[in-house]
């Protein structure tokens, strides 16, 4: 019994220190201390997903990508944040086939969610669907009108649809 309780506020401890880390910028000690108290309580989606921030911090998608799997697995119909974080991970890494199913799984979990369609956009974008692009941000722009960077890209998109329409006419 004394152990279990012992394990929990170790736990405890290891991810206040872990969130310390995070927010002072020190990521690879964020991402020690996390994973110690993932150990000691395996499957924390809050765990999970402080880990995978942390890595992004360190721009190591690859190392993120199986810690996002699982959460968003636990996640499943709840929470779509996990699905976006995923999604991004491998659009960092050029998966971008795995990256859209993961945005797909985003949307249906929240399909108005501007993070999702921002991504789904930069998405479109890499992959040359200029007007599936164009809808995705617009469609962050009517969900959340102050997402600069959608409507900087937007604005981006239309100027260059607008020019290659003019070159064609």
């Amino acid at each position: 019994m004394f152990s279990f309780i012992k394990s929990l506020f170790v736990t405890n401890e290891d991810k206040k220190k872990g969130q310390g880390f995070l927010d002072s910028g020190n990521y690879s000690d964020a991402v020690a201390h996390f994973k110690a108290a993932l150990e000691k309580s395996p499957g924390d989606s809050g765990m999970l997903l402080n880990i995978s921030q942390a890595l992004f911090e360190l721009k190591n998608y690859e190392d993120a990508v199986p810690y996002l799997k699982t959460a968003a697995e636990k996640a499943s119909s709840i929470n779509p944040v996990p699905a976006i974080m995923l999604g991004f991970a491998l659009y960092k890494l050029d998966r971008l086939d795995e990256a859209g199913e993961a945005l797909k799984t985003a949307l249906k979990i929240d399909s108005k969610h501007p993070a999702a369609h921002y991504y789904t956009g930069l998405l479109n974008l890499k992959q040359g669907n200029v007007d599936s692009a164009t809808d995705s941000f617009e469609e962050v722009i009517s969900e959340k009108p102050t997402f600069i960077q959608a409507r900087l890209l937007a604005i981006g998109e239309m100027y260059i649809i607008d020019s290659e329409r003019k070159k064609k006419g």
